[in-house]
Parts: structure tokens; sequence; C-alpha cells
């Protein structure tokens, strides 16, 4: 039963994925939307791209802290920075 419902999921990935995807995404926004709210469900949305920013700036082997860090040193005041 398990093995028949996996190569369901797997074929059905396999022809028109990111229809599949996007149908998916979309049902899952609307019912998000239905059940918490338009404005609940958009604040997870942008909570989720920032986290998919950042997760892809870690696999990307940027030294993100780094850079935020000297970032942060060019903004801030001198007696602020940690230097």
């Amino acid at each position: 039963m398990f093995e028949a419902a996996k190569n369901f999921v797997i074929d059905l990935f396999e022809s028109h994925r990111t229809r599949k995807i996007g149908f998916i995404t979309g049902l899952i926004t609307g019912a998000l939307i239905l059940i918490i709210g338009f404005f609940n469900t958009l604040f997870i949305l942008l909570c989720g791209t920032i986290g998919l920013f950042v997760g892809s700036r870690f696999d990307s082997k940027d030294d993100l802290v780094e850079k935020i860090l000297h970032k942060l040193d060019e903004i801030l005041p001198e007696k602020i920075q940690r230097w």
C-alpha cells in the first residue's frame, strides 16, 4: 500500500512537475488565507521568503554573518561599533 502511494507520487511529479508544485502551493496558500486570514498568511509567506533567501546564502558558501557585521560597522556610529 505504502509502496504504491510512493510510486504514484513519484510518477505524478515526473510529468509536468512545476504545474503540480504551483497547484499545491496555491492550494495551501488559499487554505491558509481562509483559515488564518490574509495578513497572517502574507506574514508567513514573507518570513518563508526571508528564510529561503538566508538559507540560499548559507548554501552558496557566502559568509553571511561576516557580511552583515561588516555592513553594520559601516552604518553604525563609531561609539557603537564592535571594534
